[in-house]
């Protein structure tokens, strides 16, 4: 334990800063998340392997290839740039429940609630995958580069969960261990390409990793997939990259757990979050605290009026 206390919300324990431009190596892997959590602190990451099972990754690897080229499909409504080699695929919330099921995962819960305390929010929930080789790198950023680098705390992280081997002929992610730890100066410009090092870890395993670090994909000299899917979580008071009551289909929310529903952002943080002046069927709802939103059926507008709220569905 070092005596940097750095957030009280959280368990996160702050390790000492480190002397620019020192870079750590690259965690062993590790099954024991505990041992992960030590990790986030000191290195800034970490990989967890045998997460998901052989079935759960061919399911997942399958699901994510046909929705990948649905969305290729859509004409002139596709969302994909075919001008980039590694296609993204963003709110996998809507895009069914072998998805979804990855935000309440042990892994997910253990480790960004470690790094963000047990109130943290999804921010994004994506998907990733190579359609040919790349032949240039991913620019060097910070996952959480609109907080202010004076933060010496987490206040993004991702969960990655590895569908294909991660190798550095497949562009394995390049991470600069330990650059979490750097004084705030050096949280501002990316660092020099040779301080990176390269993310090594088989199908099956998460590697999660400080919204601090400095990191990027490499390059992809075999073209192949290598798949990914990430659950991209932030504090609690923080925006989310995803705009949740835009996006979020009605049907996912009525089918929601509790839990799930306060990651979307359905449960108040303090006086955050909350939808006011409108009479909804619950006596919780304190004037402070955190309680769990009610979504009406109007908003009302001027002089009294009443508007329907609509929602998008499937139907």
């Amino acid at each position: 334990m070092s005596d940097i206390i750095s957030h009280k919300q959280t368990r996160y324990d702050a390790m000492p800063v480190l002397d620019y431009p020192e870079v750590l190596e690259v965690p062993k892997p590790t099954q024991d998340l505990e041992i992960a959590k030590e990790q986030l602190s000191e290195f800034g990451m970490t990989v967890v392997t045998d997460v998901l099972t052989l079935n759960e990754v061919e399911i997942l690897s399958e699901k994510l290839d046909r929705q990948a080229e649905a969305e290729r499909n859509l004409g002139d409504l596709s969302p994909v740039d075919e001008s980039l080699p590694l296609q993204s695929l963003s709110n996998l919330v809507n895009k069914g429940r072998h998805f979804l099921d990855l935000v309440e995962r042990a892994e997910t819960e253990e480790l960004a609630g470690f790094m963000l305390g047990p109130n943290f929010l999804l921010s994004s929930l994506t998907g990733s995958l190579f359609r040919r080789p790349s032949l240039e790198p991913q620019p060097l950023h910070r996952d959480q580069g609109q907080v202010p680098a004076t933060a010496d705390f987490p206040a993004a992280c991702n969960v990655f969960y590895l569908l294909d081997d991660f190798t550095a002929a497949r562009g394995g992610t390049h991470v600069v261990p330990g650059s979490h730890r750097w004084s705030e100066e050096y949280r501002v410009t990316p660092p020099p390409r040779e301080f990176i090092k390269e993310v090594e870890a088989p199908a099956g395993s998460v590697f999660a990793f400080d919204g601090r670090i400095w990191h990027g994909t490499g390059i992809n000299v075999e073209g192949h997939p290598r798949r990914r899917l990430g659950a991209f979580c932030c504090l609690p008071w923080m925006r989310q990259q995803e705009n949740w009551g835009i996006s979020c289909l009605q049907e996912v929310l009525d089918q929601a757990s509790p839990k799930l529903k306060r990651r979307l952002g359905l449960r108040t943080y303090g006086t955050l979050g909350m939808v006011s002046g409108t009479r909804v069927e619950t006596e919780e709802k304190p004037s402070l605290g955190n309680y769990e939103v009610q979504i009406p059926d109007y908003l009302i507008g001027e002089e009294g009026a009443l508007h329907p709220l609509r929602r998008s569905t499937r139907s």
